[in-house]
């Protein structure tokens, strides 16, 4: 078959979405026989293995960057697709053609949907065009032909907001790079002037879900009685309401390298997350790879994927903070962190993907 693939977010290769894309078709590159289009609209450094080519299909220059956006998605690439004649038009995310005429040409269609903030958190539908276009994506999702999540609870919440049967939702889970699998340096310790297990470590977003204020208030309580500890936040760019600790170190390091991060992990005295909402969250799956212990939110999600290997909370993390001090259990926590790491595998994903899109073509 020939696969067209809305590929987007590879131009942000630290986004859940731009290493999903990366991943999985990296791996179907080795494994499928298919032909793999990914299309993009910029420039991008990334090499596939196999029958997986990348091609660039500029936005156009009028608008507005969202109109840009919209018409790129919803124009652009389904023009593309249907010129170069793929079997099987994947979207990377909840972009399919929102209108009918795009589904009678015979094409199939599979679109991923990694969680559904847009359509359940109000923060992310904050103006008129913005309801209007999530409010489209939901209502599109429903025409796709299979859809794709990385979560059980995802698929739950999939099946009940955009109305559709829960056998043609199909649960692949994520991984982590190889990178966060091999033993690194400590040139990042260095860098960021940390010592071994002593420092606690966040990496992900900054949006109001991530709820890193309230991370930043548990660490200040903790740092009170533990000065010698201090907070790395890595990821994106932080908001401009975080409040900063008044107490203990602080140091943000913004956007890494995988190899510098990998390092940051497997030095950490703990990786503590306590999002209130996520589709997979994979910086948890980094962190294990790691062997860094976990602290998370006691959420659904975390509680699918971590299993028993982590260290829940609900509003006090400090406590879970001060355990981590504990050698032995430090030690528990740490080797439960690998064993979750051995669950998940970009390699056994790709292959459930390549069996869906069989299933698919034999429809």
């Amino acid at each position: 078959m020939k696969i067209g693939v809305n590929a987007r977010l590879l131009a942000k290769p630290n986004t859940g979405i731009g290493q999903w894309t990366w991943n999985i078709f990296e791996e179907l590159g080795k494994i499928s026989k298919d032909e793999f289009v990914l299309v993009v609209p910029e420039k991008v450094d990334a090499k596939f293995s196999g029958n997986v080519k990348v091609v660039v299909l500029p936005e156009r220059k009028r608008g507005t960057a969202g109109m840009r956006k919209t018409w790129w998605e919803q124009v652009q690439v389904p023009e593309f697709f249907q010129k170069e004649k793929v079997d099987v038009a994947i979207f990377s995310y909840p972009c399919n053609p929102w209108t009918g005429d795009f589904y009678k040409k015979g094409m199939k269609t599979v679109v991923a949907v990694h969680d559904t903030i847009p359509w359940t958190m109000r923060e992310y539908r904050r103006g008129v065009l913005s309801k209007m276009y999530h409010g489209q994506t939901r209502r599109a999702v429903a025409r796709a032909d299979m859809i794709v999540t990385v979560s059980e609870n995802s698929k739950k919440e999939i099946v009940e907001i955009c109305k559709v049967p829960a056998e043609k939702v199909f649960v692949i889970y994520n991984d982590a790079a190889e990178v966060y699998k091999k033993k690194s340096d400590d040139e990042a310790l260095k860098e960021f002037g940390v010592e071994k297990r002593k420092y606690l470590i966040y990496c992900g977003g900054y949006d109001a879900r991530k709820n890193v204020t309230d991370l930043l208030k548990q660490y200040a309580v903790f740092a009170r009685r533990h000065k010698d500890i201090a907070l790395v936040l890595a990821g994106g760019e932080f908001f401009k309401e975080m409040i900063e600790s008044s107490c203990g170190r602080v140091i943000k390091t913004g956007f890494l390298e995988a190899e510098k991060l990998a390092g940051l992990y497997q030095n950490a005295l703990g990786f503590v997350h306590l999002s209130k909402k996520e589709g997979f969250n994979i910086p948890l799956i980094e962190a294990a790879n790691s062997g860094v212990p976990l602290v998370l939110s006691d959420t659904a999600v975390h509680r699918e994927i971590a299993k028993d290997k982590a260290i829940f909370v609900d509003e006090d993390a400090v406590e879970a903070m001060e355990k981590l001090l504990d050698e032995k259990t430090w030690n528990d926590y740490a080797e439960r962190a690998k064993v979750l790491a051995g669950h998940y595998s970009w390699k056994e994903s790709a292959q459930k993907f390549q069996k869906m899109l069989s299933l698919l073509s034999n429809k």
